[in-house]
């Protein structure tokens, strides 16, 4: 149900299982999870849905609830297929529209961590995509995108020379964030949701250490690394495997 494009070869790599963790084991995002999950049964379903956008802090879970719910339906409908595009690789999206656009299943492009920098012009491809533009607007694909920036691409002040025409490029490249129906935004985790992941990971993997010195070494870990988040919280469980498993 899940595949790589490579566009150079015109061909599909299969992906035997998708890799990523269990829906339970994402804490903090009942809402968003339940948000993408309806969309998707809906897709799948024949009714109206909407392109899926995720952007903010690093880590916390982006793709993991993208692939975490995908994974989870598709085990349920032998319909529908995630296929993942590569950021460089969104130019030529209109190949792939070509190839898949008389199957009869459900596709969900994956374009995992994109953004756009100024003097890139692919990204005309994903809006032309998201519009419907491309051979009449397909009723079996939608986008579910990832990213760290929220309109995903720099905002760098253009030149002074030609300040107009750069304004009106700068507004219709921001407006690619537009065309997603859906648009979720993550930030960085407190300290009690921090912990709360760390105890859901320690559960999972079978790690047997007292409450209070889990939560001590998580935080001691969490500031030496500088950051919190659902990754950091994961990195922290798999080094106490080999002592406390």
């Amino acid at each position: 149900n899940a595949f790589i494009w490579e566009p150079a070869r015109n061909h599909f790599s299969q992906v035997s299982d998708i890799a990523t963790v269990d829906i339970s084991l994402l804490k903090g995002m009942d809402e968003e999870i339940e948000k993408v999950r309806l969309n998707t049964k809906a897709f799948i379903e024949g009714s109206l849905a909407n392109n899926v956008l995720i952007w903010g802090a690093r880590g916390m879970g982006k793709s993991t609830l993208i692939k975490s719910v995908v994974k989870a339906a598709s085990s349920q409908s032998k319909f529908l297929k995630i296929i993942e595009v590569a950021r460089d690789d969104i130019g030529q999206v209109d190949k792939l529209l070509k190839l898949i656009k008389n199957i009869n299943k459900k596709f969900i492009i994956f374009c995992d961590d994109i953004s756009f920098d100024d003097n890139e012009t692919s990204y005309k491809s994903l809006k032309s995509v998201l519009d419907g533009g491309l051979i009449g607007g397909m009723q079996n694909v939608l986008v579910y995108a990832t990213s760290n920036r929220r309109h995903l691409l720099s905002r760098k002040t253009g030149n002074s020379q030609d300040f107009i025409r750069w304004e009106e490029e700068l507004d219709e490249r921001l407006s690619i964030s537009d065309r997603f129906g859906i648009s979720i935004g993550f930030y960085e985790c407190d300290q009690n949701l921090y912990l709360e992941i760390v105890r859901s990971y320690a559960k999972s993997f079978g790690i047997k250490i007292p409450a209070k010195e889990l939560n001590k070494k998580a935080i001691e870990w969490q500031v030496q690394r500088g950051s919190r988040s659902g990754r950091v919280a994961k990195q922290f469980i798999v080094s106490l495997l080999s002592r406390y498993r």
